[in-house]
């Protein structure tokens, strides 16, 4: 049969102290002990208004934080689609390579477009000593 006085046993952690137990409760000073009741209704309302205040404060801070939030992802995605874009062109065009130097290796060379010479007359610069 087990002990159960070891049970009722509390540790360090179990035990308040009285700056805890203080800490916990709301002191009645001098100046809460005069006032009437519709002051303290007066405070109360006044308490709530402030949280109202600052309920609606913390709504506006998120709502702007949610719209950073989905202007971030839309300039990630955006990144995204630029990268895809690029990544497609690179792998057309290696691919495009591959296919000439192969062609190439086996003596079947496509007619390719001639690239025109730039028809610039060559510019002859005088130099006086």
């Amino acid at each position: 049969m087990k002990s159960e006085a070891l049970r009722k046993i509390k540790t360090m952690r179990q035990v308040k102290i009285s700056l805890d137990v203080a800490r916990g409760q709301r002191f009645r000073t001098t100046n809460s002990l005069s006032k009437t009741k519709e002051e303290t209704g007066h405070m109360e309302s006044l308490t709530d208004r402030r949280l109202e205040q600052t309920l609606e404060k913390e709504r506006r801070r998120f709502a702007a934080y949610e719209m950073a939030v989905n202007k971030s992802r839309q300039r990630v995605l955006m990144s995204r689609e630029k990268l895809a874009m690029t990544l497609n062109r690179n792998r057309a065009l290696t691919e495009l390579r591959h296919q000439l130097q192969q062609s190439r290796w086996e003596g079947n060379d496509p007619v390719l477009p001639k690239v025109q010479a730039r028809n610039q007359p060559n510019r002859q610069i005088e130099l006086r000593y």
